[in-house]
């Protein structure tokens, strides 16, 4: 069940990703000053060095939420060890 939560997530998250960059590219043929606009934005996300940047960053800043979500769930993880070398958990 929980790993199919975990696939359910990626793929809305990609779909997502690629329903936005649909949007944009869209966005690019309107008419007018507005498809302008849609042109600008379609150039600088896919420009190579922009492109690799910002998904980059994307990609960071997913993995520090992640990992910041799945610390708060889990709690603390803190140990110490004892006289033998054994770790056990303070709670």
């Amino acid at each position: 069940m929980y790993q199919t939560k975990q696939i359910a997530v990626g793929m809305a998250l990609i779909t997502f990703f690629f329903l936005v960059l649909g949007g944009i590219a869209a966005w690019a043929y309107l008419p007018g000053f507005v498809g302008e606009i849609g042109r600008m934005c379609l150039a600088l996300i896919t420009s190579p060095f922009l492109m690799e940047t910002s998904i980059f960053i994307l990609a960071l800043t997913l993995l520090f939420a992640i990992n910041g979500w799945r610390r708060n769930r889990e709690g603390d993880d803190w140990i110490t060890l004892d006289e033998n070398g054994v770790p056990k958990r303070d709670k």
